[in-house]
């Protein structure tokens, strides 16, 4: 598949609280992501991810590094940084990301 209408694509619940839906290439992944109030993250892994927040507000830490984002605001994660997600209670987070490599767990699409 070349082209992809998201707000058609449903969102997949990858957890308890979390929602996603992707598009995966071979080295790159785009994923929609909603997370609900409250949620709370922290992990790491060896892809590059860069985020967009498109509505809502979190709080982001990245190998130490704390902000809290809302809509318009970016972030870049390396590879194996420590980080973690933060919603305030009260509204959902939605956010846009891109992976490389692709993180298997995350495709929601069978794409390429």
């Amino acid at each position: 598949m070349y082209f992809f209408n998201i707000p058609s694509m449903t969102y997949h619940k990858k957890r308890a609280g979390v929602f996603i839906k992707s598009i995966t290439g071979e080295k790159s992944q785009l994923a929609f992501i909603r997370l609900e109030s409250g949620q709370v993250t922290n992990h790491q892994h060896p892809h590059e991810q860069m985020g967009y927040i498109l509505a809502g507000h979190v709080e982001i830490t990245i190998d130490g590094h704390t902000n809290v984002l809302g809509p318009g605001d970016a972030y870049y994660i390396p590879g194996n940084a420590p980080h973690g997600f933060s919603v305030p209670p009260g509204a959902d987070v939605e956010y846009l990301e891109i992976f490389c490599p692709p993180k298997e767990e995350n495709k929601t699409c069978p794409n390429f």
